[in-house]
């Protein structure tokens, strides 16, 4: 278990009762305990250690009682338990650390650009990413634009929620994100398990060669903020990365469809990715390629329900839903589900 990010969640608990008072003096409930008592402490831990793993254990069961979930996650499992399973990382595990979704970001840019909001809600609809960031960026500039990704994404910040068991569950696997902060490079850090190399999207041949062959990379398909060079974000970047079409099919075709990934905070919204998975899907047809699935909050409507799975589907991904407003908590609950037979 990721120790260092267990006590965080167990000094908050301890001191959620508010500090206590000493010759006008204030000390937090942990320090106290940690500090006077370090073997009281070290023992209440585990207890609570042990008592959270159960209860998580049971909402995971929950969550799997829930629409079709629990054929779908028995399929999850066995990729996982083969090592065929690679993680694919979104926005949506780094929101909990403080850093923003991309199309969060995009409408602080528009407050600052001549960009009108409607304009820009135009483009994300039709899944035109590269397009909305190509005219913030030609409205802001070269510098603001940049100087902007930079701040929103490369301060450092406390690195909370689930993502702290990507090194304990993927300890030998590649890892694909969208990300641009460095939340993945500070958790693996250290770890004997750590990356070979971190490569963006403007290697993708370098990716699929050295990954053929063994290495374990950070696959940065977006690059990094801080990285301007090897940035793929723009439609000018995206087209000079990919002079050539045919890299991202091959990625697809030999990276992306060679086992099964696991979507984890990712909105799955038509954007070139999906596009492209899908694109190859149809061609290819279903049966004869691995399928995929994803950790998503549950849509309360049932035919918008259906619908965003009928769209999925098309990309050969399959949704396990969690409760709506329970985002971190169920992501952790199935972490735990998946690896329960070595826990």
């Amino acid at each position: 278990m990721p120790k260092e990010y267990l006590k965080y969640l167990y000094n908050e608990h301890l001191n959620s009762d508010g500090g206590i008072e000493i010759e006008s003096s204030f000390f937090q409930r942990s320090q106290i305990l940690s500090e006077i008592e370090p073997e009281t402490y070290e023992i209440t831990f585990e207890e609570w250690e042990n008592s959270r793993k159960e209860e998580l254990l049971s909402k995971a069961n929950k969550i799997l009682g829930l629409y079709d979930n629990s054929k779908r996650f028995e399929k999850l499992k066995k990729a996982y338990n083969t090592r065929m399973l690679t993680p694919f990382i979104g926005a949506g595990l780094s929101m909990l650390s403080g850093y923003p979704s991309w199309t969060s970001f995009l409408y602080q840019l528009c407050e600052e650009s001549d960009l009108t909001e409607e304009e820009l809600d135009k483009l994300l609809k039709l899944g035109k990413y590269e397009e909305a960031a190509q005219e913030l960026y030609n409205d802001l500039g070269n510098e603001l634009f940049n100087e902007y990704l930079e701040n929103e994404f490369s301060h450092e910040k406390n690195i909370i929620g689930a993502i702290n068991y990507l090194p304990l569950l993927f300890n030998q696997s590649s890892i694909i994100t969208t990300n641009f902060d460095n939340v993945l490079e500070k958790i693996f850090d250290g770890k004997d398990n750590g990356f070979d190399e971190i490569k963006s999207g403007k290697y993708l041949d370098e990716v699929i060669r050295k990954t053929a062959s063994g290495s374990r990379i950070l696959i940065k398909l977006h690059g990094d903020c801080t990285q301007i060079q090897d940035r793929v974000l723009t439609l000018n970047e995206y087209e000079n990365a990919y002079v050539d079409t045919r890299v991202l099919s091959k990625f697809i075709e030999r990276f992306i469809f060679k086992g099964t990934l696991l979507f984890l905070g990712c909105s799955l919204s038509n954007d070139r990715t999906i596009s492209t998975m899908k694109k190859f899907v149809q061609e290819e047809g279903a049966d004869g390629i691995p399928r995929h699935y994803t950790f998503m909050e549950e849509i309360l409507d049932e035919k918008d329900r259906r619908q965003k799975k009928r769209e999925l589907a098309k990309a050969n991904i399959f949704p396990i839903w969690y409760p709506t407003d329970e985002h971190d908590e169920s992501i952790e609950a199935l972490f735990f589900k998946l690896m329960e037979d070595n826990l």
